[in-house]
C-alpha cells in the first residue's frame, strides 16, 4: 500500500557533485540541489536569483587583465590592463583623456602573452607591478583621475647573487684613464652583454654596504682572468677570490615576478634566474635591499632548499608570510622575521596554479590546485601548530574547470557572508559563500549569454569581462553585478519621459540589433530590439530596464527517505505536492507549472504581478524512480526561495 511521507530542503549545502547522487548516507544530500545556476545561496539559508550585470563600457579588447586599485578609501579603481595598454574606470565610469593625451588609456609595455603573468601589489597611492621579463614598475595617480604615471622603480640597492659565472675569462675595461664610482665602466664575462656601472657597484660592495672602488688609476690597461682578481683585491675589494656577486634581477636574469608587503618589508620573488628564491626589504626602506652586516632591519634574502624544484609563484601576507609555489605551500614561521631567524617551511604538498593568484577570505588563504581542479583553503590551526590546505569544492569539483581568474567580495548589507567568484575556461562562473563562524559553505553557477573572462572585486562591486555576441557582431564589455539589476548587460533609465511614442532613450548603443527583455516600473514588458539606443514600450512607464535574459534552474536531489521498510530510493514514488517557502519572488515555475502568486480580485486586472512573499503549495502528478523537482523563472523578476517542503508517496 502506498505510503507517504514529507521532505524539506534549504539548499544550504548547494549545487553537489552528480556522483553524491548515491550517498543517502551523507548529510549534505538533503540539504543540496542537483542544480543550481544563476542563483545565490544565502547565509541563513535558500537561494536568491543573482543579481544581473549593469553595463558599464565597451572596450573591444580580446586580451585583458583586471587589477583593484585603491587610491583612499573614498576613491577606487578598476584597472583593466590590455596589450600596451591601460585603461581606468572610477565609480563605474570609464575615465577618458588620460594624461590629456587624447587617449583612453595609458600606455604600457605589457603584451597579450604578459598579461596572465602580471603580479602586483598596492603601498598607499602606488602600485608596483611586476613581470619577469619587466624592470619592477610603479603605478601613481595624480592629481585627478585622468592623471596616471607608470615608471620603472629606482632602487636605492639591488640584492646581488654569485650566478657562478666564468670570472677567469671577464675582461674590466675602464672607459675613462682614473675610474670613479658612477663612471661608465664594462665588464664582459664569457662572451655576454657587458654589466652596467650599476652592476659593477653592485658586485664590488662590502658588507657593510660601501663601494670598494674609489678612484683608482689603471690607465688604458685591460685585466683579465686571475690579474682581474688580484687588481681589485690590490685595491682594497674584498672577497673577490670567493665570489663576484652580481645583481639578482637584471634583462639577463630576469625581474621579480609577484610581491607584498609584510612586517614593514616589500617582499618579491619568482625571477627567472632565481625561482626558488625571496628577498625582502629594509624595514621600512622599501626598495632597498642591502644585506649591510645583517642586522635586524636589514635586508633579507633565501633561497627554497626543498628535495625538488618549488618555483615560487605567490607571496600572501596573512598570519604570517605564505608562500605558494609550484610543487607545495610554505610560511615563515618567526614573528618578526629577521635575517637571523629566516627559515621557511614546508607546510603541505598540492602546488598552486600559476594563472590564478590566491585570496585572503574568513581568515584563510584560496588558492587553485596546481591541476585547476581542486580549491583549497590555507588555514593554520593553533592545535597543530601548522597550516593545513582543506579542499573546500569536494561537494562540488564540477564547477571549477580551469580557473583563470578568481576575487572575492565581503558580504554587504544585502548578502551576508563571504563570497569568491571563479572565472572558468569554459566561460562560466563558479560563485562560493563562506562563513566559517556559523558553518556555511555552499557553491553555484552563474552563466550568461557569452563567455565570462575576467572578475575583480573594487570596494564592494563585482566586475566581470564579457564576451558577447551582438547581433552577430562579437563584442567584448565591461559589466558590474548590480542589486536591482534583473537582466544582464543591463541598462536602466529612470525618470523616463516620452512622447505619445513611448520611445525611450538608452544613452548606449551596446545592445542594438539583439532582441532583450524589458521592464518597466518593476513589471516586465514585451520584448523589445534596441535600434539606434532607443526602444519603443508598448505602454507608458517610467522607469525601465533592457537587457539580455539569463536562465535561472534550481533542480532539488532525488528524493530518498527511509521508510519501516527501507529506503524509497528503488521504489516507484512520485511528488503528491510541493510547498515553496517564498520571498518577494514572482514569476515561479515548478516543473514546468507555473505557481500562481497572486488570486483575482477588485483592482488585479490591468496591473503587474508583484512580488510574493509566503507559502505556495502546487500539486504535482506521476510516478518514476528518479523524483525531483526543478524550479525555473521565466520572467526577470525578484526570487528568493527559502526552501521546499516535498510530500512524497511511493509504492512497490
Amino acid at each position: 500500500m502506498p505510503q507517504a511521507v514529507t521532505s524539506q530542503t534549504t539548499f544550504s549545502a548547494g549545487e553537489l557533485d552528480p556522483r553524491l547522487v548515491a550517498r543517502h548516507d551523507y548529510e549534505a544530500f538533503y540539504k543540496g540541489a542537483e542544480t543550481l545556476t544563476n542563483v545565490v545561496c544565502l547565509g541563513q539559508g535558500g537561494v536568491k536569483r543573482r543579481q544581473g550585470l549593469k553595463f558599464v563600457g565597451d572596450l573591444g579588447e580580446s586580451n585583458v587583465r583586471f587589477v583593484e586599485f585603491e587610491f583612499n578609501i573614498t576613491q577606487t579603481y578598476l584597472l583593466v590592463f590590455a596589450p600596451n595598454k591601460m585603461y581606468v574606470y572610477k565609480d563605474g565610469v570609464q575615465q577618458t583623456n588620460i594624461n590629456g593625451s587624447g587617449n583612453d588609456y595609458m600606455t604600457t609595455t605589457y603584451s597579450a602573452a604578459q598579461l596572465p603573468e602580471l603580479g602586483w601589489t598596492q603601498s598607499a597611492d602606488t602600485l608596483i607591478m611586476c613581470h619577469k621579463s619587466h624592470a619592477v614598475a610603479k603605478i601613481v595617480r595624480g592629481a585627478s583621475h585622468t592623471t596616471w604615471t607608470k615608471s620603472d622603480i629606482s632602487f636605492s640597492y639591488l640584492p646581488t647573487y654569485d650566478f657562478n659565472r666564468d670570472y677567469d675569462n671577464a675582461t674590466f675595461t675602464p672607459q675613462s684613464s682614473s675610474y670613479v664610482v658612477g663612471d661608465t665602466a664594462q665588464i664582459n664575462i664569457s662572451g655576454g652583454s657587458p654589466l652596467t656601472a650599476d652592476h659593477v657597484n653592485g658586485m664590488f660592495e662590502g658588507n657593510d654596504g660601501v663601494i670598494r672602488i674609489n678612484s683608482v688609476n689603471v690607465g688604458a690597461q685591460t685585466f683579465t682572468g686571475e690579474l682581474l682578481k688580484e687588481f681589485l683585491n690590490n685595491n682594497g675589494i674584498a672577497g673577490i677570490d670567493a665570489s663576484l656577486e652580481e645583481p639578482a634581477w637584471s634583462a639577463g636574469h630576469g625581474y621579480p615576478g609577484v610581491a607584498t608587503f609584510h612586517e614593514g618589508r616589500l617582499w618579491f620573488s619568482n625571477s627567472t634566474g632565481l625561482p626558488q628564491s625571496l628577498w625582502g626589504s629594509v624595514t621600512g626602506d622599501f626598495f632597498n635591499f642591502n644585506r649591510g652586516s645583517g642586522r635586524d632591519d636589514q635586508s633579507i634574502d633565501v633561497t627554497l632548499d626543498t628535495d625538488s624544484v618549488n618555483a615560487i609563484l605567490y607571496l600572501v601576507s596573512g598570519t604570517h608570510l605564505q608562500v605558494f609555489t609550484t610543487g607545495g605551500e610554505f610560511h615563515v614561521p618567526d614573528r618578526p622575521i629577521k635575517p637571523s631567524n629566516m627559515g621557511v617551511l614546508r607546510q603541505t604538498r598540492f602546488g598552486a596554479l600559476p594563472s590564478v593568484r590566491p585570496l585572503n577570505v574568513d581568515g584563510a588563504t584560496v588558492f587553485i590546485q596546481r591541476n585547476g581542479k581542486q580549491v583549497r583553503e590555507f588555514l593554520f590551526t593553533y592545535t597543530e601548530d601548522s597550516y593545513n590546505s582543506t579542499e573546500i569544492n569536494l561537494l562540488a569539483p564540477h564547477l571549477t574547470n580551469n580557473p583563470v581568474a578568481m576575487a572575492s567580495l565581503t558580504g554587504d548589507v544585502i548578502n551576508e557572508g563571504n563570497y569568491i567568484y571563479i572565472v572558468n575556461g569554459d566561460g562560466t562562473m563558479a560563485t562560493f559563500i563562506t562563513n566559517r563562524a556559523e558553518n556555511v559553505q555552499a557553491w553555484t553557477k552563474f552563466t550568461t549569454e557569452g563567455t565570462i573572462m575576467d572578475v575583480a572585486v573594487v570596494e564592494d562591486v563585482v566586475y566581470v569581462y564579457v564576451k558577447r555576441t551582438i547581433n552577430s557582431v562579437v563584442k567584448y564589455y565591461v559589466e558590474a553585478l548590480t542589486h536591482d539589476y534583473y537582466t544582464d548587460s543591463a541598462v536602466q533609465v529612470s525618470g523616463a519621459t516620452h512622447a505619445t511614442t513611448f520611445e525611450v532613450t538608452l544613452g548606449t548603443n551596446h545592445l542594438d540589433g539583439q532582441e532583450c527583455r524589458v521592464r518597466v516600473d518593476g513589471y516586465t514588458h514585451a520584448n523589445k530590439t534596441p535600434v539606434a539606443g532607443k526602444i519603443t514600450l508598448d505602454k507608458f512607464g517610467t522607469d525601465v530596464e533592457v537587457g539580455l535574459e539569463y536562465a535561472l534552474e534550481i533542480k532539488t536531489m532525488p528524493v530518498n527517505i527511509q521508510f519501516q521498510s527501507g529506503p524509497i530510493n528503488t521504489k516507484m514514488r512520485r511528488i503528491l505536492k510541493v510547498s515553496a517557502q517564498l520571498y518577494e519572488a514572482s514569476g515561479i515555475s515548478i516543473n514546468g507549472k507555473a505557481l500562481p502568486v497572486r488570486n483575482f480580485g477588485i483592482g488585479v486586472l490591468g496591473t503587474g504581478i508583484s512580488s510574493f512573499t509566503g507559502i505556495k503549495t502546487v500539486p504535482l502528478l506521476g510516478y518514476s524512480k528518479s523524483t525531483q523537482v526543478t524550479v525555473t523563472q521565466s520572467d526577470p523578476m525578484p526570487m528568493t526561495l527559502l526552501g521546499l517542503t516535498l510530500e512524497v508517496q511511493a509504492r512497490g
